[in-house]
């Protein structure tokens, strides 16, 4: 654990819960693809760093949920770096109290108040600013933040944040977060497209050929919208929905799994009511979901 790994000509990633990715400018500048899930990756990575003789030129967030931009306002405070990230991405890092708010759906309870949800503020900078390193090509990948990106060096290496999951990470947590489902499933058919010469994703093994994961995550996807479009045959309330699907993928409730999961589960019906496959019925005001 935390352990450089080479990855390619210009390109490392320090092995953590979350990947830090690092990209080398120069012989002795290099810029961070996120920054870590807690201030320990964070004081590691200095340390890795600094062994290497790398000064830090800047911080490149994939997105912006918690445990990819934790490391931020550590390592910005003790380096002066610049933050990069997409437009839409930035107001999370900058008040980052927005994203449990934005998953809990209302102010949260004190046990949201984790460092999985909550990160700590750090001032960010836009990809599409002329402080941002030319060389490097970025792409919208969102659907599973609001602005996720890719970032593709010029050794074509792609770092692609969170646009997959394992197969292992899958079975064991059943559903796994995404914000907007239909972005995320475009994201999906770009990412297989991309001619990269291998992938570094957070928390999934570096790979060179991305597609077995895409058509994996693709069909779990698929998956989920028929398991949910099953349970809706008799008209359901959200949490009742919800609780058949924590027992159809034995998952454990908890106030952050239920904030967690739940998000994604509206997620998924927003998906499948604007592609026509559910209805809404309110009845006894009660909000049910239905099967079309």
């Amino acid at each position: 654990m935390y352990e450089l790994i080479k990855a390619s000509e210009n390109c490392y990633y320090i092995d953590s819960p979350s990947k830090v990715g690092i990209y080398k400018q120069s012989d002795n500048g290099v810029y961070l693809i996120d920054s870590g899930s807690d201030n320990n990756s964070a004081k590691k990575t200095l340390r890795i760093c600094e062994e290497q003789g790398w000064g830090i030129k800047g911080i490149i967030n994939t997105h912006a949920h918690a445990d990819h931009i934790y490391g931020n306002a550590y390592i910005q405070q003790r380096t002066g770096c610049d933050i990069f990230c997409s437009e839409l991405d930035r107001p999370f890092i900058e008040y980052p109290i927005i994203n449990p708010l934005h998953i809990y759906g209302g102010y949260i309870p004190k046990e949201m108040e984790h460092k999985f949800f909550l990160a700590k503020p750090s001032k960010a900078k836009s990809i599409n600013c002329s402080d941002f390193p030319s060389e490097l090509r970025t792409y919208d990948i969102s659907g599973h933040s609001l602005g996720m990106i890719a970032i593709i060096t010029p050794d074509n290496t792609a770092f692609v944040g969170d646009i997959v999951s394992s197969e292992e990470i899958i079975k064991k947590y059943g559903i796994t977060y995404l914000l907007d489902i239909k972005k995320h499933l475009e994201s999906l058919d770009f990412v297989e497209n991309v001619s990269a010469d291998r992938f570094i994703m957070s928390h999934v093994e570096t790979v060179d050929d991305i597609r077995p994961l895409i058509r994996l995550n693709r069909e779990k996807i698929f998956e989920i919208c028929d398991v949910i479009l099953v349970l809706s045959k008799e008209p359901l309330t959200f949490e009742s929905l919800l609780q058949k699907l924590f027992y159809h993928y034995d998952l454990r409730m908890s106030i952050r799994q239920h904030s967690l999961v739940g998000s994604t589960v509206r997620s998924y019906l927003s998906y499948l009511k604007n592609e026509g496959k559910l209805d809404i019925v309110i009845d006894d005001n009660l909000i049910l979901w239905k099967t079309v």
